[in-house]
């Protein structure tokens, strides 16, 4: 006969929040509360997922609730979420209520916790993504773009700002490096390959922009990749930027929600409700600016993915002649000292200086 366990149900699920919110070990935990050390192990690696039966175990059902409403909500603005986005929602849930829970609140809940979530409500299904070239001729045809316009018509003629570019934004963001591909031809021999001696950013950088529909354009955020520059940065260029960091130097869902608490809402004052358009990428969304937006009368459209090189005003408008300045300018200083750099200090002055000249 198989051996009786000699522990109560309430002893396991603690053990088991105790080592995913790293608050003990496994060995520890099988000490503190009694239960076998494995046994604890192969429910922290998801072996025994079924013991939760079902999403109602993690989430409560007004959790769940609000949970597929964020995900429905998203998609029909355009924000498809993938599953790991779903499950950083599911972290952001638990963290917002303070109980300990029995998955892992780094890597959030396993694929059978989604499957199962996705089996209780069979309106929701996943497709899987394609490649990105193929993705591109596909989202760039006729259907798509006639699908997005209507539901950017629909939304800004719902909202009643056809006659208000002022509320209408759209932001987007792009990294500098110095290595920007340049479109200007060079004279070269006959048969001979082609190079330019540039100028390279020190880092990468990201610029993220927002501008209205009646050519208001908002402070623009620079991001920068480990931490700011140690020395002053700020000498010429305009107060009201914004200016943070990460690791790679790329935007993440922590630095938009800033921006759109610092610069966005502010700048918008007291006109509602807001429109904002911005491309379909999960390093913008969270729970939080969700939550913020409704508070606030802020509606969002997410472009379809793999169309910016069509859609996205400012990636064709505004970033593509600003990156060819960046370009010219690393050329030329390539000329005159092969081994120099601009530095993260001196960046924000320059982009401040090319995004004001003819």
């Amino acid at each position: 006969m198989p051996q009786k366990k000699q522990y109560l149900q309430e002893s396991l699920d603690k053990a088991i929040g105790a080592v995913n919110s790293n608050k003990l070990s496994i060995s520890k935990a099988a000490t503190e509360y009694g239960v076998p050390r494995t046994t604890i192990s192969d429910h922290v690696n998801g072996k025994y997922d079924n013991h939760l039966n079902g999403p109602s175990k993690m989430l409560t059902d007004e959790e769940e609730t609000s949970l597929i409403n964020y995900v429905k909500y998203m998609a029909e603005r355009g924000f498809p979420l993938t599953r790991r986005m779903l499950k950083a929602f599911v972290i952001s849930i638990i963290e917002k209520s303070g109980r300990s829970t029995l998955f892992n609140m780094e890597k959030g809940p396993s694929n059978k916790w989604v499957n199962k979530l996705l089996n209780r409500h069979p309106e929701l299904s996943e497709k899987l993504p394609e490649q990105q070239d193929k993705a591109r001729r596909r989202m760039s045809n006729v259907t798509v773009v006639d699908q997005y316009f209507k539901l950017l018509v629909d939304t800004v003629d719902s909202l009643g700002l056809t006659n208000k570019p002022n509320q209408i934004f759209n932001c987007d963001e792009s990294g500098f490096s110095g290595k920007e591909k340049s479109k200007e031809k060079v004279l070269t021999l006959k048969g001979s390959h082609s190079y330019q001696q540039k100028v390279l950013v020190h880092g990468h950088i990201t610029v993220h922009m927002c501008i209205a529909a009646d050519g208001h354009v908002l402070p623009s955020f620079l991001i920068f990749d480990g931490c700011l520059p140690h020395r002053s940065f700020k000498d010429g260029v305009p107060d009201n930027w914004l200016y943070g960091s990460s690791e790679s130097g790329y935007m993440d869902t922590e630095l938009f929600e800033n921006w759109f608490d610092k610069v966005f809402i502010p700048f918008c004052g007291t006109r509602r409700p807001v429109l904002l358009i911005f491309d379909n990428h999960d390093s913008h969304i969270s729970i939080d600016l969700i939550e913020k937006a409704k508070a606030n009368n802020i509606h969002i459209i997410g472009l379809p993915p793999h169309t910016t090189h069509l859609l996205q005003p400012l990636d064709v408008a505004i970033f593509g002649p600003l990156k060819e300045k960046v370009n010219q300018l690393s050329v030329t200083l390539g000329n005159l000292n092969k081994c120099a750099t601009i530095g993260k200090a001196k960046f924000p002055a320059l982009l401040s200086l090319l995004a004001n000249s003819d």
